[in-house]
């Protein structure tokens, strides 16, 4: 958020987690997506807005994005930790349902269509404490399954910490319109 208000970004933080639908559906949070980037469009007067999806957020909003294909509203998605061909881990977890199905690698939300309008951008942890390229819950070839996906970088973080300065310093051109 600093950096985002010293670059005079204006932005807004959406959490699943504040609202009765944290282990909601990819599909779910679609529809909510939806209708926050309306609202935010509609509040500033801009055509297109730029998402930063971390971990099953960016499922989300690939998945708002598939919803339809004509949707012009996004010019980037900066997907952060996202498994976008799933999560083995996800595989012996039910804490978090339905949330956790579209974890699972071949899930509908891991087959969500690219949308053409939309610039789709990646960065992947690779923590130190795991030996194969993962941030300890998604390998980075998960991040990074699809060839349209534009790789940012490597932060070598792990996941629960892969919203920081350095990780915004990779994501920095994309929102400021340089890339």
């Amino acid at each position: 958020e600093e950096e985002l208000n010293q670059d005079m970004i204006p932005f807004c933080i959406i959490s699943f987690e504040q609202s009765s639908d944290a282990c909601g559906s990819s599909a779910q949070h679609a529809k909510e997506i939806s209708q926050i980037v309306q609202n935010i469009k509609s509040q500033t007067g801009q055509n297109q807005v730029n998402i930063v999806g971390f971990s099953k957020g960016g499922l989300d909003a690939r998945v708002y994005l598939a919803n339809d294909l004509a949707n012009d509203d996004v010019a980037n998605l900066i997907m952060v930790g996202t498994p976008n061909a799933g999560s083995g881990f996800a595989i012996g977890s039910l804490i978090c349902v339905p949330a956790v199905f579209d974890l699972l690698p071949g899930s509908d939300a891991t087959e969500a269509e690219r949308n053409v309008h939309t610039k789709y951008y990646t960065i992947a942890g690779i923590c130190f404490m795991f030996p194969k390229k993962a941030d300890g819950l998604v390998f980075e070839s998960s991040v990074n399954s699809q060839p349209y996906f534009n790789h940012l970088g490597f932060s070598s973080m792990c996941h629960q910490n892969l919203l920081g300065s350095f990780e915004y310093g990779l994501a920095r051109d994309v929102l400021i319109g340089k890339q």
